[in-house]
């Protein structure tokens, strides 16, 4: 191995382990109100810090902590087209009555039924049940619009077929995709800020009081 490549190989492992040690903390918070993209924006939401936080070995916001936001949303609309939310972190409220602003950005949510892109943007899983059903509900428009059209209507096979297609498509159309919901006491992850404007940098203790 010449001295160049050494001296790459010894860069590459200072800069990741600089990234490590740059990396935000991170936090669960226990939910204590319910969660919908199908509530207006602006919808207030409350939670709970479930375990200490500590930046660089420093605790900096106490277990019970509890986190005051609202909610940007998206409610579902027509054409299967699925809710989404965002949670937006306002203030913290420690155990002690100190009131800080929070700089908390969601990473994931621990429910099965919604999950969070790389923006913290939440939205809802679509289960299998859910898809069969409403396969299933297209194909049984479908077949009630073929039956319908070649007793009712007496035309040929091939036009109760588009028949039946023109019933199934207009069934979707219809259809609206799935709300996000999270109910109280599921848990969230959020990164959580490490400049001074985002948490309060001295003990609990000692921060003055509003």
């Amino acid at each position: 191995m010449t001295l160049h490549t050494c001296c790459l190989f010894a860069c590459c492992i200072a800069l990741a382990a600089g990234s490590h040690a740059q990396q935000s903390p991170k936090a669960r918070l226990t939910l204590l109100s319910p969660i919908s993209s199908k509530s207006p924006s602006g919808s207030s939401f409350m939670a709970r810090l479930e375990d200490a936080v500590a930046v660089d070995g420093k605790p900096v916001l106490p277990q019970g902590t509890l986190v005051e936001g609202h909610l940007e949303t998206t409610p579902a609309r027509r054409m299967m087209r699925r809710g989404a939310l965002r949670m937006i972190f306002d203030r913290l409220k420690l155990p002690d009555g100190t009131v800080q602003p929070a700089r908390f950005e969601l990473s994931s949510t621990e429910s099965n039924d919604a999950k969070t892109d790389r923006e913290g943007t939440v939205h809802p899983t679509v289960s299998k049940k859910r898809l069969a059903i409403q396969l299933g509900g297209t194909a049984l428009v479908a077949k009630l619009a073929d039956d319908i059209s070649e007793e009712a209507l007496a035309t040929t096979a091939g036009s109760a077929r588009w028949y039946g297609l023109a019933a199934s498509t207009t069934f979707l159309l219809l259809q609206k995709g799935r709300e996000v919901k999270l109910k109280p006491g599921e848990v969230i992850e959020v990164d959580v800020a490490r400049d001074g404007a985002a948490l309060p940098m001295n003990p609990p203790g000692k921060v003055e009081q509003r």
